[in-house]
């Protein structure tokens, strides 16, 4: 195991994730309820950055880069909404 705290970009509150770098996604990581982190305001939800650029969600921490004891901030940011025609 390996920890990664995620820095909450608007107010620099932190929340440490202990797990396994070669196993587990951003999006797993930003979907545990146990971490504590607060709601997204309505249509966002958690992204996670690295440098200036959001990470993909589904790739491990381990092949973007992340190394043990690293920080990444995390921004909500708005859902894509998908619009069907009929």
């Amino acid at each position: 195991m390996a920890t990664l705290t995620l820095v909450l970009a608007s107010t620099g509150e932190e929340f440490d994730a202990d797990v396994d770098f070669s196993k587990v996604t951003p999006r797993q990581i930003l979907n545990n309820k146990d971490l504590g982190l607060p709601i997204p305001e309505t249509q966002k939800e958690w992204h996670l950055v690295k440098g200036s650029q959001v990470v993909d969600s589904d790739t491990t921490l381990e092949k973007l880069g992340f190394k043990d004891g690293d920080k990444a901030e995390i921004v909500a940011k708005a859902t894509v909404a998908t619009v069907i025609l009929h």
